[in-house]
């Protein structure tokens, strides 16, 4: 198999495009020092950030990574990729059919989702991209570097398999699809803390029914849409809390919130104190709880 490669560095800003027969090649990017890339075409990637950090806007919103940090987005997201002024950051790109193989193959297969990979596992996929680097390398050699470079991606999920199980479907394939689409959403929710969305626009990213897509979410993550939504949304408030930029009703708002009161009662449901007191003793609720004084002399 041959394989595209791909190099920016020192603010080189560029853009992928499928030239005319290369749409089934795979592409090694590798951005440095403040080099970016814009992915114009429908096709998944990958991306891992070597050292330094990199930011990745696209249609799930925008994602700050740091060293170890990785992401996985489908075709759909056509995402711009920033690195850092120090960074080292990899991205595999595949095209729809290669994804679609991918999928059917032995290989484990990836799903849209963000993680951070251990310093060993960092370290090889860092080792098996620099042999596909070599020059002269022989397609034959190139394609069995690329599956152990896949599976080495893929073990960066490796924690996916038993969720997978739990997705409804009568076969394997089947799960994966239904596990790929939950993901898929469940991404969009993590770059979006700020905003309140319906069932109904989940289930439409998911391209399901609200009745099936409620079902399966819950199946997957244990909780339903609705509750991820917020969960994550009220995480997001705890950050905005502690930075002390903001006022209490503004981290509300900026966290999709109607109004102090829904917020309040809605941090304290999830933290057990209200917003000002988990600031006032800098997230850490045991101290909060210990200071009934505080707890009972300062509304959320």
């Amino acid at each position: 198999m041959r394989i595209r490669t791909l190099s920016g560095d020192r603010g080189q800003l560029q853009e992928l495009h499928w030239p005319p027969g290369a749409h089934e090649r795979p592409t090694l990017a590798t951005l440095a020092r403040g080099a970016g890339l814009a992915l114009q075409a429908g096709a998944a990637s990958i991306w891992l950030v070597v050292r330094g950090s990199a930011e990745l806007e696209g249609q799930e919103d925008r994602f700050a990574l740091g060293a170890g940090h990785w992401i996985y987005l489908d075709r759909e997201s056509m995402p711009v990729v920033r690195s850092g002024s120090r960074a080292l950051v990899l991205g595999l790109v595949l095209s729809a059919g290669l994804q679609a193989r991918l999928q059917q193959s032995a290989y484990a297969p990836m799903y849209p989702g963000r993680g951070e990979a251990p310093p060993r596992a960092r370290r090889g996929v860092l080792s098996l991209w620099r042999r596909l680097l070599r020059p002269g390398l022989h397609p034959a050699d190139a394609s069995v570097l690329l599956g152990r470079l896949l599976r080495a991606l893929a073990d960066l999920q490796d924690d996916c398999s038993a969720l997978v199980e739990r997705c409804p479907g009568r076969t394997l394939h089947r799960r994966r699809q239904v596990f790929a689409r939950m993901q898929r959403v469940m991404l969009y929710l993590e770059g979006h803390p700020e905003r309140a969305l319906t069932t109904l626009q989940m289930a439409d990213r998911a391209s399901m029914s609200v009745w099936y897509f409620i079902r399966a979410f819950r199946a997957v993550y244990g909780e339903t849409p609705q509750a991820a939504s917020a969960r994550l949304r009220l995480q997001r408030a705890a950050r905005l809390l502690l930075e002390g930029r903001m006022a209490v009703g503004e981290v509300g708002a900026a966290c999709g919130f109607e109004n102090n009161c829904s917020f309040s009662r809605a941090f304290r449901a999830q933290f057990g104190v209200p917003p000002s007191i988990y600031r006032l003793h800098g997230g850490s609720v045991a101290a909060a709880l210990a200071n009934p004084v505080d707890m009972h002399g300062q509304a959320g």
